[in-house]
């Protein structure tokens, strides 16, 4: 083995990782059913050990210089990835700023201390990783922001939303872990309750829905739809159960609200896996906001007029490395929006962190629920005027 491939070892062994993060990431992101998804989780798998050997096969019998072409572009591209497009990721994500005027006051509970670890942890057979050191699956961040958005009718500044997302019900928890998420969260004032998608991943939990979601109550109602694990898992029954609990299921379509003398369209969907509301369906309104379970959606929600989108799926990573960040994260779009606020357009989307997940382990990067007060923008006289004039007109 020369020393020039020795040397370029690390970066090729980190560029791999990339490449495949990637792969993995943007896969988990197609909404491929579970035949499919697993057919790629198995080319996948054959990839991450196959092209390794590979380099190391021509590195070991070869000179660089005769490599064969394959060999030699997947090398280049893993010394790509790992010098040039990790390094340029890492400082874009580091420079990202929040949109304008959005503050925060957050509370992080320890559950565990509350309630004691042994109250809140389950039987299931994933149940052995909330025992791994410096797990935070136990911790809760309850997150309350203020959100002024221009579009927002001025009757309605101070309207409030509950967001949850990202239950994940298995066996690995003590349903008492989400009784107590709940508890944390429904002494909030709300005007609606959102629940968009991931509740279950364990048939044996389906009548846990009620005793948590019970708890929950919105002034102008609680809505929710599903995400791509409860397709898997009897969906007519988990939305039978939302609806005995006093959610409407707004899964692919719209819904009209009346606040005051303005109307709120209401949507939803966990479009790629399940249906996505006709955009042409859409009822007119004065603010639109949109519940989908991935924020790959945003592009379209921009497209559609969507003020405020709110999201999950993405987990924030679970796992999240200082400096790097999150590694794993299942979107057409990788790590592009993997947590908190971004501005498309005319959308402003907000993606959870979640509350737990099918593997319960997360590092630096907490459970949480979120409140939000949204804030009208006060106009400027002459855009008010100027804005009458143009009704005049029309």
């Amino acid at each position: 083995m020369s020393r020039e491939v020795l040397l370029a070892a690390p970066f090729l062994a980190l560029g791999h990782l990339v490449v495949m993060a990637w792969l993995v990431n943007v896969t988990h992101g197609l909404g491929l059913d579970e035949r499919r998804g697993n057919q790629c989780k198995l080319l996948l798998l054959t990839l991450i050990v196959s092209l390794p050997a590979l380099l190391v096969w021509e590195a070991w019998h070869n000179p660089v210089r005769s490599w064969p072409l394959p060999a030699l572009g997947y090398g280049a591209l893993c010394l790509i990835g790992a010098t040039i497009v990790l390094p340029a990721l890492t400082v874009l994500r580091a420079c990202r700023q929040s949109p304008k005027g959005i503050t925060e006051q957050s509370t992080e509970i320890d559950l565990s201390e509350q309630r004691g670890r042994s109250a809140l942890m389950g039987s299931g057979k994933r149940a052995w990783l909330l025992k791994v050191p410096g797990n935070e699956s136990f911790r809760l961040r309850k997150r309350e922001w203020e959100v002024a958005i221009p579009s927002l009718p001025p009757a309605w500044d101070g309207l409030s939303v509950v967001h949850v997302t990202d239950l994940h019900f298995s066996r690995s928890f003590d349903r008492r872990f989400f009784e107590a998420v709940a508890e944390e969260t429904c002494d909030w004032e709300a005007d609606l309750v959102l629940f968009t998608g991931d509740l279950i991943d364990d048939d044996a939990t389906l009548d846990w829905i009620s005793p948590v979601f019970d708890r929950w109550h919105g002034r102008l109602g609680n809505y929710a739809i599903l995400g791509n694990h409860d397709l898997t898992h009897h969906p007519d029954q988990i939305r039978q159960a939302l609806e005995q609990a006093g959610f409407t299921d707004l899964e692919g379509r719209w819904q009209a609200i009346a606040i005051g003398n303005s109307t709120l369209a209401l949507g939803g969907t966990s479009y790629p896996w399940g249906p996505s509301p006709d955009h042409e369906a859409m009822p007119d309104a004065d603010f639109r906001l949109l519940m989908s379970h991935s924020p790959d959606q945003v592009y379209r929600a921009s497209r559609w007029g969507i003020d405020l989108m709110l999201s999950g799926h993405n987990h924030g990573g679970q796992i999240r490395f200082p400096v790097i960040g999150p590694v794993l994260m299942p979107s057409l779009y990788s790590r592009r929006f993997d947590r908190g606020y971004f501005q498309v357009g005319r959308t402003l989307l907000h993606v959870s962190q979640g509350v737990a997940g099918k593997h319960p382990l997360r590092f630096g990067c907490v459970p949480e629920v979120s409140r939000f007060v949204l804030r009208a923008v006060p106009q400027p006289r002459f855009a008010t005027v100027a804005r009458k004039r143009r009704d005049v007109v029309s």
